[in-house]
């Protein structure tokens, strides 16, 4: 019987382990590997499960699971989320996404590196979702179209996979209704506050104003 040291993905996944702590500015942080649908609590991250074949597939949706957890636990501001948080469930769905690109927006400016990885994990949901064969925007989450473009325009990088495909369905929409709030993104990106208040305001004008 193989020992756990000679699981080829055993280093792999410990020094991943440890740069996800760094990344997260967090070196008590547990990050552990799954099948379980991947996780972030208050002192853990789950991520995906790596095998012993390592194949390419793997490391890249591990690396780009971890980036995403790491830069969301780094630049999030939990007290200022909570405090500008609506009710509604559309309205949640549309606030969460967006906090979620703006983390990883603020963190691709110093880790640029950070793109490509997660640009790995995205594609690989949007693959497992269907988004590349969705055709109308009943079908096409406007939440996910929304966070999708705040990491557009933070970014500048085309959304990879089925997701460009549910960003350009909503694109238009999202650009009549708030193209000119968005037109500020990049002063607020970096403030917790300023940007709960921006998003805030996209909600609005995208009709979900009864929610907040």
């Amino acid at each position: 019987m193989n020992k756990p040291a000679d699981n080829p993905a055993e280093p792999f996944k410990k020094a991943l382990a440890e740069a996800t702590k760094v990344m997260a500015d967090d070196p008590e942080l547990t990050v552990s590997y799954s099948v379980d649908p991947p996780g972030m609590t208050a002192d853990t991250v789950r991520l995906p499960q790596v095998s012993r074949r390592l194949t390419r597939e793997e490391v890249l949706i591990a690396r780009g699971t971890a980036d995403a957890f790491a830069l969301r636990r780094r630049h999030h501001d939990a007290a200022t989320y909570n405090r500008y948080a609506p009710t509604g469930q559309m309205a949640r769905d549309l606030y969460e996404a967006m906090e979620n690109a703006r983390c990883e927006a603020v963190g691709a400016r110093d880790m640029p590196g950070t793109l490509g990885n997660i640009d790995a994990k995205i594609a690989n949901e949007a693959e497992r979702k269907g988004y590349a064969q969705i055709r109308s925007t009943q079908d096409a989450p406007l939440a996910q179209a929304a966070g999708y473009m705040i990491r557009h325009l933070a970014s500048g990088r085309q959304m990879p996979g089925g997701a460009q495909n549910v960003l350009e369905l909503w694109r238009p929409f999202i650009e009549q209704q708030a193209g000119q709030t968005l037109g500020n993104l990049n002063e607020v990106l970096a403030d917790p506050v300023a940007f709960a208040r921006l998003s805030r305001q996209i909600i609005k004008d995208l009709g979900y104003a009864d929610q907040l």
